[in-house]
């Protein structure tokens, strides 16, 4: 896959390519299906495929105070997009300038003249342009005038329920992985490195990896079984993400515990793989009550993921 940072630094030649549009983060299942078939009209049609997304997040850019709890990172969302097949992927910074552009100008300069548009493909709840003035009626009208094709992709439904990138970001808020992971059509992962906590896992007879990590959506506060990814190999392990209470912390730490291991694991990267919310966070009487829970937790998930595969 060509990478384009910047699509005014380029043109793409006149009507080779099949454009799908879109934010698409977490790259889910319905995205997927839309550059599916963005690749099947490319091939068909003897053109290119492509994929126009935008850097940063426009809500970041529109509404500034408010937190964007993202699912995926821009990397990590480069890296699902190379693994649809799309020849290229065309970068829109989205600064004032962008947004500023008129539907006219959107059609006419993005997608005509820098992206070389032979057929164009959206959502059904598409709009584009300065104040989402364009609607796919516009969108059509101007294709006709600037040589580019639009076709909607069909709504994509997993259990007679509409996919989207809102209703995966609120189960993973929610704690429910099994519902952002079928909606997603992968594993609910993070990835994180490997820092120094406070030492009290080891102190009370089960390690923590606490980890750093740079994604915006954690799932919810709680204890959750997990796989843990390193050096190629999958670990059982009991992940809490929350406040200590039980020490009374005020910043939210992310630890894991490894099943049967103990390797030094300070400056590594991990990758998270939650199966399943095993409860809520708990403030203890004393450290003898923590421990019978981190027991009986480790014992859930040692139940759990035996009936989940590691790889």
């Amino acid at each position: 896959m060509r990478i384009y940072n910047n699509f005014r630094n380029q043109c793409l030649p006149p009507q080779s390519q099949v454009v799908a549009i879109g934010n698409f983060d977490g790259v889910h299942s319905g995205h997927r299906s839309l550059f599916a078939l963005a690749c099947a009209r490319a091939r068909k049609a003897g053109l290119e495929s492509a994929v126009l997304t935008f850097q940063p997040h426009p809500l970041k850019l529109l509404f500034p105070t408010r937190r964007v709890f993202l699912i995926t990172s821009y990397e990590r969302k480069v890296e699902l997009i190379a693994a649809c097949n799309i020849d290229n992927l065309v970068i829109a910074p989205f600064d004032h300038a962008f947004a500023d552009l008129s539907a006219v100008e959107f059609a006419e300069q993005v997608l005509a003249l820098h992206l070389g548009a032979a057929v164009v493909i959206v959502g059904e709840n598409y709009a584009f342009g300065r104040n989402r003035e364009g609607t796919l009626a516009t969108l059509t009208e101007l294709g006709r005038e600037f040589g580019f094709a639009v076709e909607v992709a069909p709504a994509f439904q997993i259990d007679g329920e509409l996919v989207s990138s809102t209703k995966i970001r609120a189960a993973i808020m929610q704690g429910d992985i099994e519902r952002a992971a079928r909606f997603l059509g992968r594993e609910c992962a993070i990835t994180g490195q490997v820092v120094r906590g406070k030492g009290r896992g080891r102190g009370i007879g089960f390690p923590t990896a606490n980890l750093v990590s740079e994604v915006e959506l954690y799932p919810k506060e709680g204890v959750y079984a997990v796989w843990v990814e390193y050096q190629g190999q999958r670990f059982k392990g009991v992940m809490n993400i929350g406040y200590n209470p039980t020490f009374a912390d005020t910043g939210l730490t992310v630890e894991v515990h490894i099943l049967d291991f103990d390797e030094d694991l300070y400056g590594r990267d991990l990758k998270i793989i939650f199966v399943k919310r095993l409860r809520s966070e708990k403030s203890c009487s004393g450290i003898e009550e923590l421990r019978s829970l981190i027991a009986a937790d480790v014992t859930s998930a040692r139940k759990i993921l035996s009936f989940t595969l590691a790889t």
